[in-house]
């Protein structure tokens, strides 16, 4: 992309000088005409780039949401909270040993509770080591007893290490069953739910968390409840101006 800009910038170059002097030009004065373009546009070709990027990575979640939306929105595996027939779905991201992660779960609870018609759908996608992965398997066990939400909460608003002792406290707490627990985490079944997770991570080129799904726009970090707020009423307006044109 960098190459394809420069080159631009040098038929541009090419274009608006004076005809005798194309055929005088020599190396040394093509090499000033980039390093002068460079000096004085450095701001639009970074800006160019940037762009360039966002559509990329805009483009590469839109093809991978279009082959995964089955799995991103309807998955009955997948954990979820908020209305199961809200006009709007959320799908975050997350590992548990992330900090902006933590941040992220006020924001969470805030939106929860202000909006009774959006639906948060949680994609466990631990990638901060071996202890991540542990707790994302004991937070999809608990699922299996109808205590996700109560479960994540409380990992989240953690902030020391997750240890096994730890994960079990926690699940004893809230009245789960330790030993179908540990049976569910041995087994096959939530350890290919979490790959499946990282497959469509590494397809919708997600690198880091948090990571929102709003609509169809993937925003990257804790971008807060007002952000979230903001993101999720562009949507409703969308889907209330194309019934507007239907009627017409």
């Amino acid at each position: 992309m960098k190459n394809f800009i420069i080159a631009a910038a040098v038929i541009s170059s090419f274009l608006f000088a004076a005809p005798d002097a194309k055929a005088e030009m020599t190396k040394q004065d093509v090499e000033k005409i980039i390093e002068s373009y460079l000096a004085n546009n450095g701001d639009k070709i970074l800006k160019s780039v940037d762009d360039y990027q966002r559509k990329s990575i805009q483009e590469k979640t839109n093809s991978a949401m279009k082959l995964h939306e089955e799995a991103l929105f309807n998955d009955p595996r997948t954990p979820f909270a908020g209305n199961p027939k809200g006009d709007v779905t959320v799908v975050e991201f997350f590992d548990y040993n992330c900090g902006y992660c933590k941040k992220a779960l006020p924001d969470i609870l805030k939106l929860l509770e202000s909006d009774k018609n959006v639906k948060i759908v949680f994609k466990e996608l631990p990638i901060l080591g071996p202890t991540s992965e542990t707790a994302a398997k004991w937070a999809l066990a608990a699922h299996k007893q109808d205590k996700y939400f109560e479960f994540h909460s409380k990992l989240m608003q953690h902030n020391g290490q997750k240890t096994d002792a730890f994960l079990e406290e926690t699940a004893k707490s809230l009245g789960l069953d330790i030993a179908k627990m540990k049976a569910d985490i041995e087994g096959s079944e939530i350890l290919i739910q979490i790959e499946k997770v990282r497959s469509i991570a590494a397809d919708m080129a997600i690198g880091g968390t948090p990571a929102f799904l709003v609509g169809d726009e993937l925003i990257p970090g804790a971008i807060g409840h007002d952000t979230l707020k903001d993101k999720i009423a562009e949507i409703r307006a969308k889907k209330n101006g194309k019934a507007e044109e239907k009627k017409q």
